[in-house]
């Protein structure tokens, strides 16, 4: 479940990032915006090459200039390896240049298909996140239990 005021920015991403999408949880209309988040989770497809490392920087780019006052993460989603765009130690260099406060947000990659477990593992270990698993249908292991894990840390 999502709490009010939460607020969720998916970037869909292949080859470059697609269209981001914004939802805020407004206790006015609390149903309204976890129905958007979950229409557009739903409406995503896997098409072109994977570009984790770049989609990553836009995502940081992308996060207001106050991170400190709401727990703020990333969850990166992805079925494939990096395939295009920057590359690991491109990433690394834009990382360690953020601002302090801005290495504060953690990504949290979550394991599916094909993904490349030691590459998402070290994208983890970078920002301070952790990898999960999202290959089961229930319980741990599922994308659901990631996410309630992911909350263990706000």
């Amino acid at each position: 479940d999502f709490r009010e005021r939460e607020q969720v920015t998916l970037l869909p991403f292949g080859s470059t990032v697609k269209q981001v999408r914004t939802h805020t949880v407004d206790p006015a209309d609390p149903k309204a915006g976890p129905a958007a988040i979950r229409a557009d989770a739903a409406a995503l497809t896997a098409e072109g090459d994977t570009a984790i490392y770049s989609s990553l920087a836009a995502a940081y780019d992308h996060l207001g200039p106050d991170t400190e006052s709401a727990f703020t993460s990333i969850v990166l989603m992805t079925d494939g390896e990096n395939t295009a765009g920057r590359s690991a130690a491109e990433f690394a260099a834009f990382y360690r240049a953020l601002p302090a406060a801005r290495q504060t947000t953690p990504v949290f990659p979550i394991v599916f298909g094909d993904s490349d477990r030691s590459e998402l593992e070290s994208i983890a270990a970078l920002t301070g996140g952790r990898l999960f698993d999202g290959t089961k249908e229930k319980g741990p292991g599922s994308l659901d239990g990631a996410f309630e894990e992911i909350r263990g840390y706000q």
